[in-house]
Order: C-alpha cells, then structure tokens, then sequence
C-alpha cells in the first residue's frame, strides 16, 4: 500500500513541475534580444561589405567573359572583333560602359566606338546590360579589338576599373588586357575616384 502512496506523490510533483516551466521571464528575453542586437550589429557592416565585394567580383568576372567571348570569336570567324559600349544595344556610345556594352563584327573596319561605329554590314555577336547595383565602370578606351589571331588589336595596354557605389577601394576590381589579348583580374592596390 505505502508504493502507491508514493507513486502518487510523485505523479503530483511532476504535475507542480510542468505547470512551473512553461516559458521564459520577460527579463531572459529581454537580455536574449539584446544579445542578438549587439551580435547583428557588429556583424552586419562586415557582411555588407562582404555582399559587395561578391558583386564586384562576379561583375568582373563578365567583363572577363566578355573579351574572351570576344577573343573567341575573332579566331572563330577569322575576322576583328570588336567591344564597345553601348547605352541601347544597338550602336557603340563611347564612354558609357556603365550603361551596357556590345560585342560584334566589325565587318568593314571602320569601328572606333563612337556613335555610327555599327554599320549595316557589321554583325553583333551578344549585347550586356548594365552592371546594375550602381558601380562604375571605368575603362581607358572607347574601343577594344581583337584580331584574327586572337590577340589585343588596340594599341597598347588596356585597363578597366570597377568601382562599387560605395567607392570603397578594398572592393575595387580591375581587369587589365595586354597586348596578347588576354584580360587578367587585379584586386588590390587600386584607387576609386
């Protein structure tokens, strides 16, 4: 008889148990979400500058396609091939590669990446958008070509610099094409205007 007492007992502490811990304080929740607060700010500018440096980077990386995209093409069809920019994607509009560029066949070799630069026997190969979250593309030339070897048809060294909006130069990316045509990613050192 004195066992079922004691069952008894104990099924009445574990019901005085489970109605004594049924949430948190006000004062444990209170100190949890400052906690969280304090964590999220000091993380949250790091991974902003994180996120950006990501869209510098694959912003880039296609401008990097693009001249190979370019390059590849000149060998292919044995012909120049050039890139300009373009604010519309259906003529060059020399110092606008912010707004887009063009990658096509200059056909009769009169392309210099002013306005009239595609003519009617000229081919566009593949037209890119706008960089999109406000970088600035800056690039020392209004025109690139490539020959049908593949290599740079523009004189001398080219250099393309992508800032972020923030103008924070630890983010910058720069691309720079040599002479035999081939676009190499630079990542530190540079300077936003």
């Amino acid at each position: 008889m004195s066992y079922s007492r004691i069952v008894c007992q104990t099924d009445n502490e574990k019901l005085k148990n489970r109605n004594k811990n049924k949430g948190y304080s006000l004062i444990e929740l209170l100190v949890t979400i400052a906690i969280l607060g304090i964590l999220l700010a000091v993380s949250l500018p790091n991974f902003q500058d994180t996120i950006e440096s990501n869209v510098t980077n694959s912003q880039a990386k296609m401008f990097i396609t693009t001249l190979n995209l370019a390059r590849s093409e000149a060998i292919k069809r044995g012909t120049n091939v050039g890139v300009c920019p373009s604010n519309d994607g259906l003529d060059c509009d020399a110092a606008s590669w912010t707004t887009g560029w063009i990658v096509f066949v200059d056909v009769n070799g009169d392309a210099n990446g002013a306005s009239g630069s595609i003519d009617g026997g000229d081919i566009i190969i593949r037209v890119f958008d706008a960089l999109g979250a406000d970088s600035v593309l800056t690039v020392t030339t209004n025109y690139l070509e490539y020959n049908s070897f593949g290599f740079s048809a523009t004189a001398g060294t080219q250099t393309m610099l992508l800032c972020p909006s923030s103008a924070n130069s630890a983010n910058a990316r720069s691309v720079e094409i040599g002479v035999t045509g081939r676009g190499r990613r630079i990542e530190g050192g540079l300077v936003c205007p």
